[in-house]
C-alpha cells in the first residue's frame, strides 16, 4: 500500500514538473493520469534503491538552474558525447529516474542505452572557456 501511494505521489511530482502549474485543476488532472496509468509490482525494487534515485533527481535540479543561467549568459558551447553509467535494467523505475536526471539538465540529454543496461549514451553541451 505504502509503495502505491508512493508511486502515486512520485507521478503527480513529475506532472507538476512537467506541467509548472499549480493550480487546483491541474493537480487534479496529474492525479487522475497517476491513477490512470498501469501500476507495477515493485516487490523487486529495494526502497533504498529508489531513494538513492530520488536523491539523485534532488541533486540535479540546482545543477538545471545553475546550467540554465549560464545558457541565459549566452557563452559560447562545445557539444560532445559521453558514456554514463547507470544501475542497469534492474527497474523500470529506476531506468526511468536515471534518464529524467540526466535530461533534466539543460546542458544533457540521453541518447540511448547500450544493449547491457550498464551505460546511457548522453549528449553533452560544455561551455567553452574564455580566453584571458
Amino acid at each position: 500500500m505504502i509503495a502505491a501511494l508512493l508511486n502515486v505521489a512520485l507521478r503527480v511530482g513529475i506532472w507538476m514538473l512537467l506541467t509548472q502549474d499549480p493550480r487546483t485543476l491541474n493537480v487534479l488532472i496529474g492525479l487522475a493520469v497517476a491513477l490512470l496509468l498501469p501500476i507495477q509490482d515493485h516487490r523487486a525494487l529495494p526502497l533504498h534503491d529508489l531513494v538513492v534515485a530520488l536523491g539523485h533527481v534532488l541533486a540535479a535540479i540546482p545543477q538545471a538552474f545553475q546550467q540554465a543561467v549560464q545558457l541565459l549568459g549566452r557563452r559560447r558551447l562545445r557539444e560532445g558525447s559521453s558514456l554514463v553509467s547507470g544501475h542497469g535494467r534492474r527497474n523500470d523505475l529506476l531506468m526511468f529516474l536515471e534518464v529524467f536526471t540526466i535530461t533534466l539538465t539543460p546542458f544533457s540529454i540521453c541518447l540511448s542505452m547500450e544493449p547491457s543496461g550498464r551505460r546511457y549514451h548522453v549528449h553533452t553541451l560544455t561551455p567553452e572557456r574564455r580566453a584571458p
